[in-house]
Order: C-alpha cells, then sequence, then structure tokens
C-alpha cells in the first residue's frame, strides 16, 4: 500500500471552533511550513471525534490519501496532531527549548499504519513553572512572552502532560495565561499558597490583617471571585489554607498556638472551600498539598482531609520525599504515601528549587538521575499517581530530568541510562553526552551526612554572602545562626573550614566535568556543539567556579581574622575572578536564549560579585594605607623610590583590579585553611 504524502497540499479538517483543536491545527500548520517545501497530491488529515474513545485519547489510522484522527475528546485531538507532528515531521517535545531548528524537506512519507495514545501511569500529569524569573527579561515585548509561554504549554503537551500551574503570584497576566493554557486543552491548578487560584488577601488588603478568623467574608470574596471565573473549566482546585507567602498562616495570626487549633481551622476551611466550589460546579476535582507544616499536622491527625481530595505529598527539593528544610530546622519527616495510604495520592516535586541555601535554579538539579528515577517509581508504588505536580522553575535548564519524569510518567518507569542516551543522541546529535547527562548529578559535593545533601548552584552564593556581611560587619565572634544547617561548629571559624571543605571536595570533580564537556563538542557540528556549551558546560562552568569562588573566598575570611589583610584581599580577588567567569559564561549564551540570564536574581552571580567588589575594595580600605598606596610602593616600584622620598606617589592609583593582577606576580598566596587542620 502506498504510503500518505504529507506535502504542503496537505489539508487539515477539523472543527476549529474548538480551542484546543484550533490551537492543535495551528501547531501542525505552523511545523510544517517551517519544514516542508514542496506541493504533491492533494490529501487530507481529518479530526473526527468519538465519545465511544476514553478522554484525552486518540487512534491515527494512516490510509494512502488520508490520516484519520480519531478523538475521545479535544485534548486527545490535541495529543493525536501533536502525535503527526512528532512522528511524521520529527519535531520531538524539547526541540524548541533546545534551540533545535528545523531541517527542510520537500515532502515526507509516512507509512500506512496505526498507531494510538498511550495508557499514562499517571492521571494528572503538569508543571508548575515557579520561580520563572528567568523569564523575566529575557524578552520585554509583550508579544514574545507570550510566544514564550505557548510554547511552555505546547512542550508540556509534547511529553503528554495534561495539567498546568502557569507561574507564581502573576498578579497582571495569571489570569491571561490560565486562559491560555485552557485554550489549548490543559488543565490548571494552582500554586499551594494561592488556593482556588483566588488572589492574595495581603496584595488586596494590604492593610488589613491577613486574619481568617477576622475577616471570613473577605477572604471568601476572593474565593468566590475565582470560583466564579474558572467553574465548569478544567480545573483541579487547590484547596487549603497557607499564609500570605510561602509561609504557615499562623505566622501573621497569632491566635493559633497549637496543632490542634492550627488543624482545625484549616479542615473547616478547606471544607467551606469544597462547598463553595460545589455550588458552581457539582462534579470538581480538589487537591490539597502537604506541604511543609501541613505535612506534621496531617500525620499528627490533626489536620482532616476528605478522601475525596487528593492528597499531594512534596519532596524537598533535592529530589527526596522528605519534609524540606526551612531555615536550621530539618526533621527530614517521611513525605512519601503510606504503604496503606488512603483515597487518592500525588505529589509535588522539584526538578528546580529555591530556597536560600544549597538548591539548584539556574542549573540542573544536582542529584543522579537513576535516585530520582527510584524515587518516582516508588511513588507510584505507593498509590501516588493521581496528580504529579513538577516544579520546572524556568525550564530551560532542566530538560533531561523532565525526559526522564515524562518517561515515568508514562510508562511507570524508566532506564536512567536509557532516557540519557536518547536525550544525548536526538539533542546533541552523539551518545558521547549520555555519560555527561549521568554523572553531573554524581559530581556535585555533599554538604551533609543524606544522600541528596548535595550542593547545588545556590550554595556557593547565599552562605558566601553571609560570611561578607558577617565579616564587614565584624560579627565573627561567634557562629552565624543562619548556616547552622551546613555546620555543626559553634564557631565563625568552625564555619568556614566546614563550608572550605565542601567546596575544595567539589572543585577537582567539577574541573574534571568541565574538561568532559570540553572534549565531547570536539569534532561535533557547530549547533551541536553551541547547544552543549549553553547547557551541560554551562552547568558545569557555574558549578566549577562557584567550588573556586566559594573555597577561594574562606581563605580571604580566615586570613582576615588573623588580620592579614593583603593576603584577604588577594584571596577575595580570586574569588571574584571565579564568579566573573560564571557571569561570563551565563551572558555567553547565543541565539534563542540570549539574555535568558539577565534576571538571575534568585541565585545571584552578579550580586555576589558586587559583594565581593565591595569586600575586595573595604580590605583595600583597612590595609593599604590612608593614601591607598602603600601595596603598590612596597611590591611594586623600584626600592629605591621608597627610600628617597620626594612625593607621596608620582602616578594615580591603581584600581582594584589592576593591582591584584600586578600583585599575583610578586607575592605568594598562603593558605589560612588547609586539610592538616
Amino acid at each position: 500500500m502506498d504510503p500518505f504524502l504529507l506535502s504542503l497540499s496537505t489539508s487539515i479538517l477539523a472543527d476549529e471552533n474548538v480551542p484546543a483543536v484550533r490551537s492543535g491545527v495551528e501547531i501542525l500548520k505552523r511545523d510544517m511550513r517551517e519544514i516542508l517545501t514542496g506541493q504533491g497530491e492533494k490529501n487530507v488529515i481529518r479530526v473526527v471525534m468519538d465519545p465511544s474513545l476514553e478522554k484525552e485519547s486518540f487512534r491515527a489510522d494512516v490510509m494512502p490519501q488520508e490520516i484519520t484522527l480519531t478523538c475521545g475528546d479535544d485534548l486527545g485531538a490535541m495529543y493525536a496532531l501533536l502525535s503527526v507532528s512528532e512522528r511524521a515531521l520529527g519535531i520531538r517535545p524539547l526541540d524548541w527549548w533546545m534551540g533545535i531548528l528545523p531541517k527542510a524537506r520537500q515532502s515526507v512519507q509516512v507509512p500506512c499504519m496505526t498507531w494510538k495514545s498511550p495508557r499514562y501511569a499517571v492521571r494528572f500529569r503538569g508543571w508548575f513553572a515557579n520561580d520563572e524569573v528567568l523569564f523575566t527579561l529575557w524578552h520585554q515585548e509583550e508579544a514574545q512572552r507570550a510566544r514564550v509561554w505557548k510554547r511552555l504549554f505546547e512542550a508540556l503537551l509534547r511529553c503528554g502532560g495534561n495539567m498546568v500551574i502557569p507561574g507564581t503570584d502573576r498578579e497582571y497576566d495569571g489570569r491571561a495565561l490560565n486562559q491560555m493554557a485552557l485554550d489549548m486543552g490543559l488543565w490548571i491548578t494552582q500554586h499551594h499558597t494561592e488556593v482556588l487560584g483566588a488572589r492574595m488577601f495581603g496584595r488586596v488588603y494590604p492593610d488589613l490583617q491577613p486574619s481568617y478568623t477576622l475577616y471570613p467574608e473577605l477572604f471568601e470574596g476572593l474565593w468566590k471571585e475565582a470560583v466564579d471565573l474558572y467553574a465548569g473549566k478544567r480545573v483541579v482546585w487547590a484547596v487549603g489554607f497557607r499564609g500570605q507567602g510561602d509561609k504557615a498562616f499562623w505566622n501573621d495570626d497569632q491566635g493559633f498556638d497549637t496543632d490542634r487549633k492550627r488543624g482545625e481551622l484549616i479542615s473547616r476551611v478547606i471544607a467551606r472551600q469544597m462547598d463553595m466550589v460545589r455550588e458552581k460546579d457539582p462534579n470538581a476535582c480538589f487537591s490539597t498539598n502537604l506541604y511543609g507544616e501541613m505535612m506534621s499536622l496531617y500525620r499528627q491527625g490533626d489536620l482532616r482531609i476528605p478522601r475525596e481530595v487528593i492528597k499531594i505529598w512534596g519532596d524537598n527539593g533535592y529530589g527526596k520525599m522528605v519534609s524540606r528544610r526551612q531555615g536550621n530546622h530539618n526533621p527530614r519527616t517521611d513525605a512519601m504515601p503510606g504503604e496503606d495510604e488512603d483515597g487518592r495520592n500525588g505529589i509535588y516535586f522539584h526538578v528546580s528549587f529555591y530556597d536560600l541555601q544549597a538548591a539548584n535554579h539556574i542549573t540542573p538539579l544536582q542529584i543522579p538521575a537513576e535516585n530520582v528515577v527510584a524515587e518516582l517509581e516508588k511513588v507510584l508504588s505507593r498509590n501516588g499517581g493521581t496528580l504529579w505536580n513538577i516544579n520546572v522553575g524556568s525550564v530551560k535548564p532542566h530538560l533531561f530530568l523532565l525526559e526522564v519524569l515524562r518517561r515515568v510518567w508514562t510508562d511507570g518507569r524508566c532506564d536512567a541510562a536509557q532516557a540519557a542516551r536518547y536525550f544525548a543522541l536526538s539533542y546533541y546529535g552523539t551518545e558521547r553526552a549520555a555519560g555527561l547527562l549521568l554523572d553531573y548529578g554524581k559530581t556535585a559535593p555533599f554538604y551533609g551526612p543524606n544522600g541528596d545533601d548535595r550542593a547545588g548552584d545556590q550554595f556557593y552564593h547565599f552562605p558566601l554572602r553571609a560570611l561578607a556581611r558577617a565579616l564587614m560587619r565584624g560579627e565573627t565572634d561567634k557562629a552565624l545562626p543562619e548556616l547552622n544547617w551546613v555546620s555543626g561548629e559553634a564557631s565563625f571559624p568552625g564555619q568556614l573550614r566546614d563550608l572550605w571543605r565542601v567546596a575544595e571536595s567539589g572543585r577537582p570533580a567539577w574541573k574534571d566535568y568541565v574538561e568532559g564537556c570540553r572534549r565531547t563538542m570536539e569534532g561535533l557540528p557547530e549547533d551541536a556543539a553551541l547547544r552543549i556549551k549553553d547547557t551541560l558546560l554551562l552547568a558545569g562552568i557555574l558549578h566549577e567556579t562557584g567550588c573556586k569562588g566559594l573555597s577561594a573566598f574562606c581563605q580571604a575570611c580566615a586570613h582576615a581574622l588573623k588580620e592579614r589583610t593583603l593576603q584577604a584581599y588577594l584571596w577575595t580577588d580570586r574569588a571574584l575572578s571565579a564568579f566573573r567567569e560564571a557571569l561570563d559564561a551565563m551572558q555567553s549564551v547565543s541565539g534563542r536564549f540570549a539574555h535568558l540570564y539577565d534576571n538571575d536574581c534568585f541565585v545571584g552571580v552578579g550580586l555576589t560579585c558586587q559583594v565581593l567588589t565591595a569586600m575586595r575594595g573595604w580590605l583595600r580600605i583597612r590595609g593599604d594605607g590612608g593614601m591607598l598606596y602603600d601595596w603598590e610602593k612596597r611590591y611594586l616600584v623600584p626600592p629605591e623610590e621608597n627610600r628617597v622620598v620626594l612625593q607621596t606617589h608620582r602616578t594615580v592609583q591603581l584600581t582594584d583590579d589592576e593591582l591584584c593582577k600586578r600583585l599575583r606576580g610578586e607575592i605568594p598566596m598562603e593558605y589560612a585553611l588547609s586539610d592538616r587542620e
């Protein structure tokens, strides 16, 4: 039987009055325009609805003159149209986010065959573009920002996802993004601090104490507003009650001083929220997040959750299903659904995290992919497959794990090595990159005793800035409380040693990783080498320079404590040089993703450079004499100039950059911290 010839003469027949169908048709037509260049015999791709099929499912039948896509509903039609794009045109799920441009062909032969939609291991499969700050300055134009979000939703759909939380606390355009997602066939759900998708009380009533006991009618007015807006649409309604922001409500409402009181209020609020939704949407689906303090309340029996509500269990931000560390408090309460857990269960899982301590935000999750897979497979074995809400941050840095997750939520399992080979060959054009994908999570140094206590990109910056602040403020007489989570030492010097040891342990491993990236790039086509440079190599550089910078700054602090100001100055300059290298690597990203890292405000590589620049200047003021010329005079000018003093100086004082550059060749660097201590 002759194949179906896909060309610019192919037409698509579908009911485009249905938004999700129209969106799917637009995507397939766009892909055809970008790839196909030739005309052929007129033929058709026909979309047919068949309510007897399961919702969200489809069957594709290819005949010589027609591809018939029989679909259970509009979301099934979206999946069906995207499957033609992938199978016939070769568009892979993450091509756009990897910067891959479509390759033109005159036409494509599609063999006569049948394929069907998969049966997914997870019912609701979603991304949460949380803390998506890298999107902010990447594109200034509103139309371009909308294009990015459409591409995000499209990639999610191509990965088999069906649910999304489009951004965090998007006061101005959140509703527009919700509608865009709904129009593309996706379900929407809500952040655990934005229950029911309502506007936050603190934004609407900034002058009032955010207390439900004081202002129940105001809270319920905001909830009603959201219910009126989204009732009857594809929504998994998040119910519960947290404070204004990512914290417990009793931080603002001091009357709830026992777990029993707290659990009783949350239980009562959940019941009220469900009643409000059901008044408008009798068949509504609900979920609640057992996140942070909610987990302990539920475990203790102080929080009652109706059986029909999907309980969402949260990982700790480091790929482990235990309660997250908050400040120095890290009980690691088991957050895996119990073997006999009643009702429906799901997870909130991070591939991107933000904790101001050691998490990852601008680099991939620093946990071995095999460990992530094992944890997710265990979730499914514990009846945790109803809803998966994956925190994907700003998407781009986290693509390999999104491929891994795609496989797990589809098949219920994943061979990490096989996934790495597929990803490497598909997106880098060489299986040689598979080892880099797998080695990445094994390279990060440990900062604690647990298998998931590995240093992410924030580890090099938040502790460093805390050290600098304490040193410049003269607060080094005791340990810094904000660093107790990483060091049990009771003194500032002890904390320095602990941080230095972690950074030093990671430095050679990350150096090897970076060299491995550069070796892998050799001989590859320019576009493939560039993709490695802007992803794997960039991540490696951010970690290697992070280890170098933090290690050097710990040396600087140790010297400063001993009043060795010039050594502290030079070590600070070495740290600054390392982080400037990281900043240069971020700013060198080109093409589609140029400027992606301009708004790196959650790790703050640029901010660390500012802090170190200030620190270096402060050390010079302390040690370089009143004229800021002593070091230059002592080490850089001819000896006779020190004996015959007719003028204080003959030239403009050197800048810190130039002075450090010249001093490096004159003054040996001394170690104040070493393995012998």
